[in-house]
């Protein structure tokens, strides 16, 4: 019997066949669902992390964009660049070259119309008995027309000075708080430090609309810019014909209104350096409006809350610098 046994077991295949029992009965003792639970927890790490990384990234790149809005050399050009040009002819060219040739002539010819209207009226209240009186009012309207004259063949550079006057409230302004293009905001991070793949994917959606909106905000603020620029310089195109009708009393309004809305599109260029200025100042601030009290729903309530405001005050920035025409107008309005 023992004999039969050693040679059972000297054989080549019992050996094998042990050798796999035992690695199974070692491999039963193994706490399988514990090794599970690890691998489950480690994915979910690992995604929590690859989500906050890519949120974290895009809050980022959005501080970026806005920092690089600024004002762009646009708000505080000189009133002959405020538009460059790769070629020989710029906008401020092509602007006053219109108002040269074909404009100016016009304004001159309606300051004449005006100048007719006038002497018929005087005309018209003139008798036999007031002679000197009506030679006082010829001379009068005399002067009235050289003063008339001399507005309009340099109603151009009038318009720029107007501008340049503007433009001295933007440098200093800019001087004193700088362009808007450095964001005084603290570092832009998930404020959540749990590992809850839900508030985390929820925090991506709203930094990817964010993002959008920042974008948005970056191509209004170039757009409203760019469109100040080029009405500026269609208004002082345009200037004679208004400023001619500015010395006939039933005419007159048109003139004042022409001068009014010239200095509000100037004035809009002061609101919008001041917004630019302003919004990191805001941005800065809702850092901690939110603070978390420590527990894990509390700590995601705050990251999603900010991150909301966030995007909320990023499309107050766009409607702003959309708005900015229209509160320049009220303000000049009541001048």
């Amino acid at each position: 019997m023992i004999a039969a046994v050693k040679r059972i077991a000297g054989q080549r295949e019992f050996k094998l066949a042990f050798v796999i029992a035992l690695a199974f009965l070692v491999l039963t003792l193994v706490p399988c669902q514990n090794a599970y639970a690890s691998i489950a927890d480690d994915i979910n790490s690992w995604l929590c992390d690859l989500l906050r990384e890519w949120s974290n990234w895009m809050f980022h790149a959005q501080v970026s964009v806005l920092g690089s809005i600024g004002y762009e050399g646009i708000l505080d050009a000189p009133f002959s660049s405020m538009l460059q040009s790769s070629s020989d002819v710029s906008m401020y060219d092509i602007a006053r070259g219109t108002w040269q040739v074909a404009i100016l002539p016009i304004g001159c010819g309606v300051l004449g119309l005006v100048f007719t209207l006038k002497l018929i009226e005087i005309s018209q209240r003139m008798d036999g008995n007031q002679s000197m009186p009506g030679v006082k009012e010829v001379v009068f309207l005399l002067v009235f027309f050289a003063v008339f004259l001399f507005l309009i063949q340099n109603s151009f550079d009038i318009m720029a000075a107007i501008y340049e006057v503007i433009g001295l409230a933007v440098d200093r302004v800019e001087g004193l708080f700088g362009t808007g293009g450095a964001m005084s905001l603290a570092e832009v991070s998930i404020v959540t430090t749990e590992d809850d793949v839900s508030a985390l994917m929820a925090m991506l959606v709203v930094s990817l609309i964010s993002w959008l909106v920042v974008l948005v905000a970056y191509i209004v603020a170039l757009v409203v810019c760019w469109a100040r620029a080029i009405q500026l310089y269609i208004m002082a195109a345009f200037s004679p014909i208004p400023l001619a009708f500015l010395g006939f009393e039933h005419t007159r309004q048109i003139g004042i209104g022409y001068l009014k809305s010239f200095l509000a599109v100037c004035v809009a260029g002061l609101i919008i350096l001041v917004l630019l200025i302003s919004f990191p100042v805001v941005l800065g601030g809702i850092v901690s409006v939110n603070p978390g009290t420590g527990t894990p729903v509390d700590t995601i309530a705050s990251g999603l809350t900010y991150a909301l405001q966030y995007l909320a005050m990023c499309v107050l920035l766009v409607l702003s610098l959309v708005r900015s025409g229209a509160w320049a107008r009220d303000i000049v309005s009541g001048f």
